[in-house]
């Protein structure tokens, strides 16, 4: 059982994130996923497929002045099972969470607002039908869906599972990845062989 509650420092690039509106410098549509690396944005097919790891899945809210080259602050919830009050009133849900993107790829989803959090809020059930402790949800995107609010609007971005898959190798760590975490052990030079002993024929009598 996935227990989350939706309720009541980031992470390293590259990131995943979702455009409503498209962004301002024109590289991303509207309505899409795209992966931020630096300052390069690039457009995402999240259509086929990505693998979430809702294991290092982390709840929280965001506080950002909207400064170019500000990162936001973070208060991330102890566990996702319980949702912290609000901070402030600046403050908007958010979340983090680490995603194979294909390729080896990893990119982390890491946003807030209304689009990010109610993308969430719909996944969340489906998430709770997980078949084991090991198994990570393939999402796909489903539809850009409008949401009229009392003011103003978005488009969410309703995932649906493809299917329960095992942990992509990009998503482990250590030696479950393949990676040496202890120093490589110098080889050990093999004895000398002996001399081969001499073979005596009849010719030799």
């Amino acid at each position: 059982m996935f227990n989350l509650d939706l309720g009541s420092t980031g992470a390293a690039g590259p990131f995943l994130a979702w455009s409503a509106i498209g962004t301002r410098d024109g590289t991303v549509p509207a309505r899409s996923f795209y992966i931020r690396d630096g300052g390069n944005k690039t457009p995402y097919d999240a259509s086929t497929g990505f693998v979430m790891d809702i294991d290092a899945l982390k709840t929280g809210w965001q506080h950002s002045e909207g400064a170019v080259g500000v990162a936001p602050s973070w208060k991330w919830n102890e566990s996702v099972s319980q949702m912290m009050g609000k901070p402030g009133d600046d403050w908007k849900k958010g979340f983090s969470v680490p995603c194979a993107t294909g390729g080896g790829a990893v990119a982390t989803w890491e946003q807030a607002g209304a689009s990010a959090w109610q993308s969430l809020e719909a996944l969340a059930p489906l998430l709770g039908q997980r078949p084991d402790a090991k198994s990570l949800p393939m999402v796909r995107l489903q539809e850009a869906k409008f949401v009229q609010f009392t003011k103003g609007s978005t488009v969410v971005p309703i995932l649906e599972i493809v299917k329960w898959v095992d942990r992509p190798d990009c998503l482990k760590d250590g030696v479950a990845a393949g990676i040496a975490t202890e120093p490589t052990p110098a080889p050990v030079a093999a004895p000398a062989a002996a001399p081969a002993a001499a073979v005596i024929t009849d010719a030799e009598f």
